[in-house]
């Protein structure tokens, strides 16, 4: 019996011994890939050509990816940067109201939102963009007369906000 714990403690302390001496050697795995790395290249790529020339496409293209990267500020630079008639486009206005949303902007965010449903209310956008623009108008008009400025800060009453809004909203008619 007292040679068998003698032999146990033995290995532990082999296996302590073991674990300090090659522990700091072994690297550790990455659980998940770096973020903020992933997709330099593509950004660099939509940067240039968005200032090669402010076309609907790489204005939008260049606030979209700004925006899944979590930076809101450089989204809304973007596309108040762009002309005015590609402001005046419905999904840049949607995406517009998305910016100032994230930056804590809820009323600018709320007439950019109104423009780019007044927009799809002619008929001049796809049915997925007027569906989506209808929706953040509800929501953005909720988080309005809620009295919240910013989301970030009162995330109880935008909850709630959001929770009225999709029962405000239920169907939109697809051409």
């Amino acid at each position: 019996m007292r040679f068998g714990l003698f032999v146990a403690n033995g290995l532990v302390l082999a296996g302590v011994a073991w674990t300090v001496g090659l522990g700091p050697s072994v690297k550790a795995s990455q659980l998940l890939p770096p973020r903020a790395t992933a997709g330099l290249g593509e950004l660099a790529e939509l940067e240039a050509r968005y200032a090669a020339g402010r076309t609907p496409e790489s204005v939008t293209a260049l606030a979209a990816a700004y925006l899944e990267r979590d930076q809101p500020g450089l989204a809304s630079s973007a596309l108040d940067a762009a002309p005015r008639e590609v402001r005046a486009l419905p999904g840049t206005a949607h995406l517009a109201a998305r910016a100032l949303l994230r930056r804590g902007r809820v009323r600018d965010a709320l007439a950019a939102a109104e423009q780019a449903s007044a927009a799809c209310a002619t008929g001049a956008c796809p049915a997925w963009l007027a569906a989506k623009s209808e929706h953040q108008r509800a929501f953005l008009e909720q988080l309005v007369a809620a009295g919240v400025e910013d989301p970030q800060t009162a995330p109880e009453a935008a909850r709630a906000a959001y929770e009225r809004s999709a029962s405000e909203v239920r169907l939109v008619a697809v051409r």
